[in-house]
């Protein structure tokens, strides 16, 4: 006890959430009042405004604004290449949470080994939605706090430097032609979703009834669309002898390279039939394959990072460690070596996508809700034998189940409900390929009801 202050109890109890301590003022009445204490759950801390241990309300407003110039001031991972030498290679459109968790975070990894540093990034905006990423990406000098949530609760900080210039189109569409035009860029690429490639949702053609495609499309407008501002770039390097940059899709859409190759040349058939033709014969459309859970950022993601790392981030970014890449090696002026930092660079990614479908195949259902449930990939560590042996245990134990941990509603969503669907396809044989073990055998009834609890609603069954 401290001579001259009330005395101090230190208390430890376990909930569901983990172990919590708590450190809690007796007022003379030798309860516990509410808020009395400090709560620890991994590195978050909260403290008791009216304790005397707890900092001061100047201490706790100390946030360190993120931007180039207190770089040096942060205690987390920040990027170590002079940033004043990178230029722009790449112009992204729809620079959302998974660009910033995926591609951007890939080139911040080339950099940071001393590569690629002619292929930074200029972010574009076109939707009235993106003004709040101009003014957080602006206010920011275009850097941002990227952070992995682990399932056992860890959380993996780093500042991203890749991006560094951000134009909102309607602000100056010119400026970001232009961006495009220069010789310098090489790449143009796109998280847009799928509902951006302006697909009739009948026919399943470019819908060109669009009322934006078709203001696009009057004579001597100037472009509003994602289509217009590519298509103008496009024109104006083709008239100027410069060769064309590559159109690289990162939508999760598989063909998305076809795909993007198609809307693009409807509307420029549109436009002119001449142009149309020109865009479709050239091969500067690769595919990809992308996969990196990236829920949207909540304000209280923005008040943890806060709390925890002591920087002032206006849009940060959380998302799962598991990331994959895999993209088709058809660039007309360059690229990045990607293959550098984990991405699989391949003649074809359908054929990518085909030997993790028939990985899949040879799984075991209950192998098959382990390992999506943890998110492991297909092959050896999510077949049968040995994972199929730790099944017991781990089903009944995985904190994929009792807790889905940070994002847990999206991550709900689509992993549970892809376990779901690959067993289903294979229900029948299900307990029967876990062959005669009887443990095994329960662990998979007791994951298959356990999982089906959550999944059925979320699958419309």
């Amino acid at each position: 006890m401290i001579a001259g202050t009330a005395p101090v109890f230190l208390t430890s109890f376990i909930t569901s959430q983990g172990l919590f301590l708590a450190k809690v003022c007796a007022r003379g009445d030798g309860g516990f009042a509410a808020g009395d204490h400090r709560r620890l759950r991994g590195t978050r801390t909260s403290w008791c405004r009216a304790c005397p241990w707890a900092p001061s309300s100047k201490a706790r407003d100390q946030m360190t604004a993120l931007n180039q110039a207190n770089l040096g001031s942060l205690s987390i991972p920040v990027p170590s290449y002079d940033r004043s030498q990178v230029t722009v290679g790449i112009v992204h459109f729809g620079v959302g949470g998974f660009h910033r968790a995926h591609q951007a975070m890939y080139i911040d990894q080339l950099m940071e080994q001393g590569k690629a540093l002619d292929w930074g990034i200029c972010g574009v905006g076109v939707m009235p939605f993106d003004l709040k990423m101009k003014e957080a990406m602006q206010s920011q000098d275009c850097l941002y706090t990227l952070v992995e949530k682990a399932p056992d609760g860890s959380w993996e900080p780093r500042i991203i430097g890749s991006i560094v210039q951000y134009l909102y189109a309607p602000d100056d569409p010119d400026a970001v032609i232009e961006k495009m035009a220069d010789p310098a860029t090489r790449i143009v690429s796109l998280t847009v979703t799928e509902g951006g490639y302006n697909f009739h949702p009948v026919t399943g053609e470019f819908d060109d009834t669009n009322p934006a495609v078709q203001a696009d499309l009057a004579p001597g407008a100037v472009p509003a669309t994602t289509f217009g501002l590519i298509t103008e770039a496009l024109v104006r390097r083709r008239s100027r002898g410069i060769e064309p940059f590559t159109v690289m899709s990162c939508d999760n859409i598989q063909g998305n390279g076809h795909m993007a190759q198609e809307v693009f040349a409807a509307f420029a058939r549109l436009r002119d039939p001449e142009l149309g033709e020109w865009v479709e014969g050239k091969r500067s459309f690769p595919n990809s394959m992308v996969d990196r859970i990236t829920p949207v950022t909540t304000d209280e993601d923005r008040a943890q990072i806060s709390e925890r790392f002591g920087v002032e981030d206006a849009w940060p970014v959380v998302c799962e460690p598991f990331t994959q890449w895999a993209l088709e090696d058809k660039f007309t002026a360059g690229r990045p070596p990607l293959e550098d930092v984990g991405v699989q660079v391949v003649p074809d990614v359908d054929a990518v996508r085909a030997d993790e479908t028939a990985a899949a195949e040879r799984e075991s259902p209950g192998a098959v809700l382990f390992r999506l449930s943890r998110r492991l990939p297909a092959g050896p560590r999510g077949r049968a034998g040995s994972v199929v042996r730790q099944l017991p245990a781990r089903l009944h134990e995985s904190r994929s189940y009792a807790d889905p941990g940070p994002g847990a509603g999206h991550r709900s969503r689509r992993v549970q409900a892809a376990a779901h669907r690959a067993i289903l396809q294979r229900r029948r044989s299900g307990t029967r390929s876990l062959g005669s073990a009887p443990r095994a055998r329960s662990a998979f009834r007791r994951g298959w009801f356990r999982s089906s609890e959550r999944i059925l609603p979320l699958v419309g069954m």
